[in-house]
Formats: structure tokens, sequence, C-alpha cells
């Protein structure tokens, strides 16, 4: 290894070091900045939350005290007749949708207690609330039964100024509700009671991963002067790092009193490694670039160490051959200089083609760079040039297959339409042909859009109020024949008097039509299809099952993909999942999938409506 190498190995060692260093640092910073500001968003979160308790207490005390001020339900608590009682409150239950009613007399016995509308022994009057509405002030608190939290408030019932008995009602916190905090508090959040989680926006495998510290909340009890608001903590698990705030929202207080709890996480180490992902390119790029700056640095140092001992023994050699031209000239006042100095005349002649030679070389060094740089150019033109014609050949022959499609397409509506104006009213199959040109319409439209599909997106439909029920039993008129030509043994279940809908029909007809043929395509030796259309909460759904050959678990989550179709033979460009979920997407819909292969498939629509 020569004299020049090692000091530019010993360069690079350092600046490695610190580069090695500073990454470190970096890191560390990172973390730190990124943990401060889940912080800074975990109490945010948990104000929201807490806004959100006492804005639900409030909503919860007015509701109950209206329910109380019913005449019906203070005279029978004032009788402590409990079988009017309980015939009451199930009225009352089917009315107001709540999980959980009490009623007391005034002595805080329980009159009746139900359950899920169900006769049930919960032991309600001994907490808080109830013996709070017993000094005529409502309160609220949660609670866990079965495994199951529910909200609860409890009021007073007076008549004149006289206290006959409490009321009390629950309604249970749901998945719902916790996936509106989430969106709320932008973090995670688990309801925990006793160290269980009942409800959890993470997936399965990290809730699991959280048991050891949920187990730590397992048996807390609360006691007067408890600090309802938590301390981030840091938790490690399996899953990664979490940054995670648990605080308690029951009141209940005593021996038999259940912690109920909210723990909001966020995933401290997930998001470092997303943020050092993106610093790692610049930190890599300015590191080659300090490198480059060190070596070149390096080697001009170390040629001025190096270059005039070469030129001691370069001067030597000619010497030794007879050359005794050759110049060396080392300036300064040392020992090198003045040994070089003495054989600066006898090598003069040679020291000139050396210097010859170095201009050369620099000059083919400098002519090598502009070539180099010139041929990058050159490639990168030509790669841009190569994108810009597929890019033009892929849009001439999008707009030439559109154009070519829609020409026949306007021919067949031009006949229709002449044949419809032909035709008297009461002409038989005037009625197909006005389908089949409505169909032909259709077609035109969709073809339009294909064409939009390739250069930005659908055209928005207008919006009308439409009769989802009317448009399956249309679609399934379209289909029916040609299913059971295939064998296909077609069921439909609608549920009658289906609310309107916003939205475009031609879009949800051709949906439907999709997931249709689908299904018949699954089931080339025949089955069964079954299509229901019902009302759930806010939205109207479709469910299309079907018992073919079922979709491998592996491939569900790409079949909605542009172009990504599993079927053996190829019937289509694989667009049709696709569209269909772009255009459900577009109604504020979802569209999902169940599937077991050999057993068959279910496509579900779910779509709002307006109340």
């Amino acid at each position: 290894m020569t004299f020049r190498n090692k000091i530019l190995l010993s360069i690079w060692g350092v600046v490695l070091s610190l580069l090695v260093i500073t990454f470190f640092i970096i890191n560390y910073w990172t973390r730190a900045r990124i943990e401060e500001t889940f912080s800074r968003e975990l109490q945010t979160g948990l104000s929201t939350v807490l806004v959100n308790e006492k804005l639900q207490s409030a909503q919860l005390i007015r509701a109950c005290g209206v329910i109380a001020e019913s005449p019906r339900l203070r005279a029978v608590a004032e009788l402590g007749d409990a079988k009017t009682a309980t015939q009451l409150l199930k009225e009352l239950n089917q009315t107001t949708l709540s999980q959980l009613f009490v009623l007391t007399d005034r002595r805080g016995a329980p009159i009746v207690e139900l359950l899920r509308g169900k006769k049930d022994s919960l032991n309600i009057a001994e907490y808080r609330t109830v013996r709070s509405a017993m000094q005529l002030s409502p309160s609220t608190d949660v609670v866990s039964f079965r495994n199951i939290v529910y909200r609860i408030v409890s009021v007073p019932m007076v008549i004149a100024t006289d206290l006959v008995g409490t009321l009390t009602i629950g309604f249970e916190i749901t998945a719902g509700d916790i996936a509106a905090l989430k969106r709320a508090t932008n973090s995670e959040l688990l309801l925990v009671s006793d160290g269980v989680p009942i409800l959890s926006t993470l997936d399965t495998s990290e809730v699991r991963s959280l048991e050891p510290f949920l187990a730590s909340l397992r048996g807390q009890r609360r006691t007067p002067g408890d600090d309802t608001l938590g301390t981030s903590v840091t938790l490690a698990t399996k899953e990664g790092t979490y940054l995670g705030l648990a605080f308690r929202i029951s009141h209940a207080e005593g021996p038999q009193s259940v912690g109920v709890y909210y723990l909001i996480t966020k995933p401290l180490s997930r998001e470092v490694r997303l943020t050092m992902a993106s610093i790692l390119g610049t930190f890599g790029i300015v590191s080659v670039i300090f490198l480059v700056l060190t070596t070149i640095i390096g080697v001009v140092i170390s040629r001025g160490i190096t270059r005039p001992i070469s030129d001691l023994v370069g001067g030597t050699d000619q010497i030794s051959r007879g050359n005794y031209d050759y110049p060396i000239h080392i300036p300064g006042r040392d020992e090198l200089s003045m040994l070089g100095r003495r054989f600066m005349e006898m090598s003069h002649s040679l020291k000139e083609k050396i210097s010859q030679l170095d201009t050369v070389n620099q000059n083919l060094l400098d002519r090598n760079r502009d070539l180099d740089e010139t041929l990058r150019e050159l490639r990168s033109a030509q790669e841009e040039l190569l994108r810009s014609e597929r890019l033009a050949a892929t849009g001439k022959m999008t707009a030439q297959l559109a154009h070519e499609i829609n020409n026949p397409i306007h021919n067949i509506q031009s006949c229709l339409k002449t044949a419809l104006g032909r035709l008297p009213d009461e002409s038989k199959g005037k009625d197909l042909i006005q389908v089949a040109y409505d169909e032909v319409d259709r077609l035109s439209r969709l073809t339009g859009q294909m064409l939009n599909f390739y250069r930005t997106s659908l055209i928005a439909d207008e919006m009308v109020p439409t009769d989802v029920g009317e448009l399956v039993k249309e679609v399934v008129a379209l289909t029916e024949r040609e299913l059971n030509n295939k064998g296909i043994a077609l069921a439909t279940a609608i549920e009658p008097d289906l609310p309107l809908i916003r939205g475009s029909r031609d879009k949800l007809q051709q949906v439907l039509h999709n997931l249709i043929v689908n299904a018949s395509d699954a089931m080339p030796e025949g089955g069964t299809l079954d299509i229901r259309a019902c009302r759930q909460t806010g939205a109207i759904r479709i469910a299309v099952r079907d018992s073919g050959i079922g979709i491998p678990k592996e491939n569900l989550p790409r079949i909605f993909d542009a172009f990504y179709t599993t079927k053996a033979k190829v019937s289509g460009v694989g667009l049709g999942l696709s569209v269909s979920y772009g255009i459900v997407t577009q109604h504020r819909g979802s569209l999902e999938v169940e599937s077991e292969v050999g057993k068959g498939s279910t496509f579900t629509v779910i779509l709002p409506y307006e109340a």
C-alpha cells in the first residue's frame, strides 16, 4: 500500500466516523421531536375526548330528564307497581333505543331493571349516579356489564317537591363511537374495562401486544382524590413502540367499582421509521458529496507530501538510464529541495517532457468529462423521447378505439330511434326496442367514460333521487334470461318502500350489472345467485351472493385494481370491479367482498341515503 493511499484511508476513516455519529444524533433528535409532538397530540386528544364525554353527559341528562317528566312513569314509580313499570319501560325502550332501564322507588330500591329489553339483576341502585339522583342531583357515569360498556344517567323523579323515585337509562358505547373519536383525535383508541380491551381501533395483533400494559390497569379502584388526567408513557411491544395515554372515564367509587379507561396511542416506532426513511435519502446524498470533497482534499494533501519523493525517485531512475536532462525542481529549503536542485541540471529535458505529458493528460480528462456529460444528456433526451412516443401512441390508440366503437353505436342509436318513431304506441315489441335504445345510449356514455378513464377521471353524472329497489328489479329483468340459460337459479329479496338515494341511475345500474356478470362467470356449471336489498342504519345494503368457485384469500386485496382479473378465461380487460368501486365511492358508499374458495363470493354495496 502506497503512502498516498494510507493518507486517504486515514481521512476516509475519520469522515465515516463523523458521518455515523451524525446519523445517530439525527436519529435521536428525530425520535425526541416525534415523541414531543405525539405527547402534545395525545394531550390534545385527551382534551377532545373529555369535551366529548361532557357533551354526551349533558345530552343524556337532558334526554333522561324529559323521559322522567312522563306523568305515567312518575305515577308508576310512586305506586311501586313492578308489572306496570316493566310494561311501560319496555315501551320506552323501543322508543328511545336505549339498552338499559332502571326504575327505583323513593328509597332507592329497584322496581324494575331492564338490560337490552329483558329483566336482569344489575344492582345499579348501589352506584353513585342513583345515590346522587336520590339527592335530587342528576349525574352520569360509565359502567361495564358483561364485557359491554354503557354510558348511564340517573335523574330524580319528583311530584311537586316530593321525590317518588329515580330513573336510570344507559346506552352502549359502540365501535362507531370509538371510530368517531379516532377521527376527532387523529389517534388510535382502546376502551378498556378492568384491564380487558372492550373496543379498539387497532388491529388484533396490536391489541394483543398491549395486553401487558392493559393488565396493569386491572384491579385499580377509584378513591377520592384520584386524578382523571393521565400522563404519556412509552409502551414497548412486539409490534413496535407506542406512545400512550390512559385515563379513567368512570366515576364509580369504592371496592365494587370497575375502572373503565380510554387508552389513546400513537405508533412511535413506525413514525420514526417513516420519517427516517425520508431523511436517509438526503443524508446519503450529502454523505456522498462530503466523501467526494474530502477525497479531493486528501488527494491534494497527499500530492504535496509524496510528489517531491516521486520526483526524486523518477530522477534517480532516469539518471540510472543515462537521461541526465531530467529536471527536478523542489521548492523550499528542506533536504528534499536541496537534493532536487542537485539533479535539476541533469534532468532538465526530462522535466519538460513530463510537464507536457501532464498538460495533455489534464486536457484529456477535461475532454472526457465533457464527453460523459454530453452522453448523459443524450441518453436523457432519448429516454424522454421514447416516453413521449409511448404516451402519444397510447392516447392515439385509445382515441381511435373510442371513435371506432362510437360510430356503430351512434348508427344503432339512430336506427332504433327511427324505429321507435315509426311504430305505433300499441305495437308489440316497441317496449323491447325502447329497452334496447336505452341500453345502447348507456353504452355510448360508458364508452366516453372509458376514454376519460385514461385521461383524467370519470365525468361526474347528475345526481338525482333514485329508487334502488326498482333499479335492482330492472337489472335482474335484463339478466334473468341469460342466467337461466346458464343453469343459474336466481333468487331476489327486496325490502319494500326503500328510501330514495341521490345518485346516477346509469352508473349504479352498471355496478349491479358488473357484479351479476362476475357472479355468472364464477358459476360456469350453474349454481345459485341470491340478490338482496334492504335498509340498514343510514344506508341501503345490496348483497350479491353466488355459489361459484370463490376467490383465493391472497387475491382479495387486488381484485379492485385496474386491469386485474382472476378469471381463467379472459372475458374483459379487468376494469369491471375497479370502475364499480370508483362509482360506489363517488356515491359516498362502500363496496365490500367476502369469499371462500369452493363456496362462493358475496359482494355488498352500501349506499347512504338522506334522512
